[in-house]
């Protein structure tokens, strides 16, 4: 099932794996895609923007769910921020797999649409 988010006037399609949403850097809006993940394992997130001049990642980082010091292997959210650079649309992919193993799909792959208006708010669309 397919679920609407409206905030600050953009719409994201909610990602199945954690979600999107906007914050502000400025008075230019960011939008931000959070993907569940554990690097432990060697598996990452990477992110494949097909026209950089129209959406262009402003930065990345990983969020542990490690509540205790003590605990290994414990997954948590991969980061990713973005700000739309000039109207038009672009796709926005990311594939979750280990980057040493070539010859390997993908464990996953998200991919949205991303539209960006006159005004440089980015809307993501889940395909």
């Amino acid at each position: 099932m397919k679920k609407n988010i409206t905030v600050i006037g953009v719409l994201c399609l909610a990602v199945t794996v954690v979600g999107c949403s906007t914050s502000f850097a400025g008075e230019k809006a960011g939008t931000i895609v959070e993907l569940e993940g554990n690097p432990t394992t060697g598996y990452v997130w990477e992110v494949d923007i097909s026209n950089p001049d129209i959406v262009k990642e402003m930065g990345n980082e990983y969020i542990s769910s490690q509540l205790d010091d003590d605990v290994v292997g414990v997954g948590g959210v991969f980061r990713f921020n973005f700000q739309g650079v000039a109207p038009g649309e672009t796709e926005i992919t990311f594939k979750y797999h280990r980057p040493w193993e070539e010859d390997t799909p993908p464990l996953d792959t998200v991919t949205y649409t991303a539209v960006v208006d006159s005004n440089h708010v980015v809307t993501l669309i889940k395909r």
